[in-house]
Formats: structure tokens, sequence, C-alpha cells
């Protein structure tokens, strides 16, 4: 079942642009479809009046041959953006059409061909006309400005749309494709330096969640921007390896630029509403997660980041929504899905339902978890649980779990602290040597554990309040807004 998208005006104009197929591919040769389709969807999303469906929701209305129309309709799209490239040496073809939505008739196709250098000038001439047969009364002009001007990268166009490609193959049976993407793109930029788009997709490529990827990305960002400032990704970038080093002020000024320069662009909300947890600022993260949703609704990762906001900011119902519709998507609950459902129930106080989601994660579970949960109404339990909590967290902290225990059993002590009323567990865990909490995604994560509706005893520790005086959050609440949790209290602040 496909979630209804609400607050979209029944007369604005919605489009999906769906990857286009590779035609006549060589042996051994590299597909461009789906890169060249998200060049136009991002073209597209500069104009203004248009509502762009985002690029997971596009691959499935891709895969939904049978329904496409049925399912696109449930998401409010009128009109369907297919069609087929084929780069074969200097050369590019690109045959287009438009299916209009719910009917089904094609409102307009086109077939051209140029020189593979001319390829920005050919997707631009294809979006003004695709304007004109679909939405004859808007300005096809980008409102910030195109995505690259007409003859940039023209030497090495080709080069980047297959990089671009290949370097989106991030899974771990995909490593070899997405290192041979990442050596076609940095070639691109030694053959044309000014070649901003090129620049854009290593600084995205570039981030691994270590130090060493956010600044490599970070100069490779820097670079595009210095070529054209219009690049939401590369804010995008900028703005995540800002607040990984703590620099909230700087983080907060990258977002936005990022979503100044395309407002829709969904990844940009997304990292924004996670970012927005850390700085405790959750209802403004439940904001923009929604916002993320609203142009890609059929996307797991927006579906899941949209929960985990709702939850930090107490709105159970609405937690519960998002992570069943991510399940939904995924074919199941992921483990992580587990803690985000059972968080939603915890909120509206339906402890049972709660305990039977968190006991599907099986071994993902400490021995004491459960008994932890029960605790929040069977006070007698904690002694129990207290020493089993200490333990495991000693074998924590002495290097004695499994990496897989790291992850899963941690997040389970900080957790249980905050039940339990014990903030030494959490903070104990969040400043140990674990291999888990450092690194490019150290700093999201202690304080993203601050905010949660039940944090409290963490909100009001003397460690807290020294974590936010030592590392500038304080005065970033100050220029940008407060924390939903926390006030100002004269020169100083206070928090519940």
């Amino acid at each position: 079942e496909i979630p209804v998208v609400t607050g979209i005006a029944s007369q604005q104009r919605t489009i999906a642009v769906l990857g286009f197929e590779d035609i006549e591919l060589a042996e051994g040769g590299d597909p461009v479809g789906d890169v060249f389709a998200g060049e136009l969807r991002s073209s597209l999303t500069r104009v203004a009046g248009l509502r762009v469906l985002g690029p997971e929701t596009s691959k499935m209305l891709s895969q939904a041959s049978e329904n496409r129309l049925v399912t696109a309709g449930e998401l409010l799209v009128t009109a369907i953006v297919l069609g087929e490239v084929l780069l074969e040496g200097d050369r590019i073809q690109v045959n287009a059409r438009v299916v209009g939505v719910p009917a089904g008739n094609e409102i307009w196709s086109s077939s051209v061909e140029a020189s593979v250098g001319d390829a920005i000038e050919l997707q631009q001439g294809l979006l003004k006309q695709l304007i004109g047969a679909i939405a004859p009364n808007l300005d096809p002009d980008p409102v910030q400005g195109p995505r690259a001007e007409v003859g940039a990268c023209s030497a090495v166009y080709d080069i980047y749309l297959r990089g671009k490609q290949l370097s989106k193959a991030r899974h771990e049976t995909q490593a070899e494709m997405y290192n041979r993407g990442m050596e076609l793109l940095r070639e691109a930029v030694v053959i044309d330096n000014q070649c901003a788009l090129a620049w854009e997709a290593i600084a995205v490529g570039s981030i691994d969640m270590t130090m060493a990827g956010f600044a490599k990305a970070s100069a490779a960002a820097r670079r595009a921007l210095e070529i054209n400032e219009s690049l939401p990704e590369a804010w995008t970038v900028l703005a995540e390896a800002a607040e990984d080093s703590e620099r909230w002020m700087d983080s907060e000024e990258y977002f936005l630029r990022a979503l100044y320069a395309d407002p829709t662009n969904v990844h940009a909300n997304l990292m924004y509403s996670e970012a927005l947890i850390a700085r405790g600022r959750v209802k403004d993260a439940v904001r923009y997660g929604l916002e993320a949703y609203r142009y890609d609704p059929v996307s797991e990762a927006v579906n899941w980041r949209v929960s985990m906001a709702a939850g930090y900011a107490g709105d159970g119902e609405l937690a519960i929504k998002h992570i069943e519709i991510a399940g939904e998507i995924a074919g199941g609950l992921a483990p992580f899905h587990h803690d985000l459902l059972a968080g939603g129930y915890l909120l509206k106080g339906e402890t049972d339902r709660a305990l039977e989601i968190y006991a599907e994660k099986g071994d993902k579970l400490t021995d004491w978890f459960l008994d932890c949960v029960r605790v929040r109404e069977d006070p007698g339990l904690a002694p129990a649980v207290y020493e089993a909590v200490r333990e495991t967290l000693e074998q924590y902290k002495a290097g004695q779990l499994t990496r897989r225990q790291e992850w899963y059993w941690g997040t389970q002590i900080i957790r249980c602290g905050s039940w339990l009323g014990e903030p030494d567990f959490v903070f104990e865990l969040l400043f140990s040597d674990s291999k888990v909490f450092e690194g490019a995604a150290a700093t999201e994560v202690v304080f993203i554990n601050m905010f949660a509706p039940d944090g409290k005893v963490l909100r009001q520790d003397p460690r807290f309040r020294e974590l936010v005086m030592s590392t500038g959050l304080l005065d970033y609440w100050r220029k940008w807004g407060w924390s939903n949790y926390c006030e100002t209290d004269g020169e100083s602040f206070s928090c519940d």
C-alpha cells in the first residue's frame, strides 16, 4: 500500500522522472541512463510550480510496470517522464516522452542527438520542451540558475555520466563498480578542473563516515562550489562535515545554503532533519523530515528518519506510521526499525506491545533489556537490571564485546540508563574508548541521545551542561533557536 501524501494542492503538477533505459549498451560498456534521468530530474526541481518526486519513489515507479499508473495516481502524479539514452563514442542520443496520469496517454515525445560535449545544452532543450508540453504557463528557466551552464564539462561529460552512475554502487558487493566510478570522476577533474558536477559527485562519493572521508569530501565540495554555488549536494556535504566536528554555526549556514539552492532536495532536507535532532530542535527536525517525505514518500531512508525525528519529538503516532511504511518498503522490519516502532508504542503508553516488538530482535537483545523496559512500570526490577547493565557496560569498556554486540547492546545501555534514571551509564558509554562512537559519526550519536523525550535525567546532569558549553551548542541556540527541551535562563540555560 502506497501512502497518500497530504498537503499538496490538487491542481499542482507533480512529475516523476523514471530512470532512462540504456539502449544498445556495448559489451563492457557503462550504463548512464539513471544518471542522465537524475540530471533531468534535478533541473526540473528548479522550476517553480512543480513537485518533482525523488529518486527512490521514481525507482519504485520504474519497477511497478503493471500497476504504474494506479500507483502514480495514489502519489498524486500528473505526468511521468520516461526515455532511453545511447552514449556511443562522442555522440549521445536521447529519446524522451511524457505519459499523462491517470489516462496513460502519451502527451509529448522527442528524439534528439548531439555531440556528448553538447549534452547539457541538449538536456536544457529537452527540459523546455517538456515544460511546454505539461505546464505551458510555467517559466522553464530555473529559479536559482541552471545546474550547469551550457558548455560546462564538455570535454568530460561522458566520463562524468559513467563515473557518477558507477559511484552510486556503495553496497559491499559492488565495491569494484564504486571504485571504478570514483576513478572515472577523478579522471574527469584532471582533464577538466572546472567541471563542478564531477567535483560534486566526488564529494558525495567520498563520504564513508570516517574523518578522512569527510576531509576528502569537503575538499571536493569546496572546489565544486567555487565553480558553481547552486549545487545543493555539495553544500550538504560541507554541512555534514561541519556537524561532525561540532561546528554548529557553519553547519547551519551550509544546510540553509543547500536548501536555498534547491528547497526540494530530498537529501538536504533529510540530513538537516537528522542534524536538528542532534541540536535538540526536534520539532523542526520533524518538519524537514516531512518535507523530504513530500518529495520522496516511497523511500525507506526518508520514512525511518521521519519516524526517528517524530520519536524524539514525542509523537508516537507519527513515529509508528512512518516506520511501518519503511518496513513495507523494505519487505520487513530491520533491527533498527524494531527500536523505532517499539519506541512509538512506548510514547503511547502501550508497554506490552512495545515488549512484543523489542522481543522480535532476538539475539540482538541483551538478556536484561526487556526487564529494563518493564522497569518503567515495575520499579522493583531496577536493582537487578542495574547490576546487569553495569556488567555489560564494563565488558563494553574493556573491549570484550563483538563489533555487532557493541552497536546493538550499546544503544540498549543508553536507553536503559535513561529509564533507570542512571546518567552514569550513558555518559560512561558515550565517552568511553569504544570504537563505535568515535570518528565522523561520534558527534551526532552523542548529542542525539541527549534529546529523547525521556532523557530529562541526562539533560539535567552537570556533564550535559558542560558538553553544551564546551562545544558551542549554547551559542548556536542563542543565534538559531533553542532546543525544544531547553530554554534560556538569564546568562545560562535550563532543560527539562
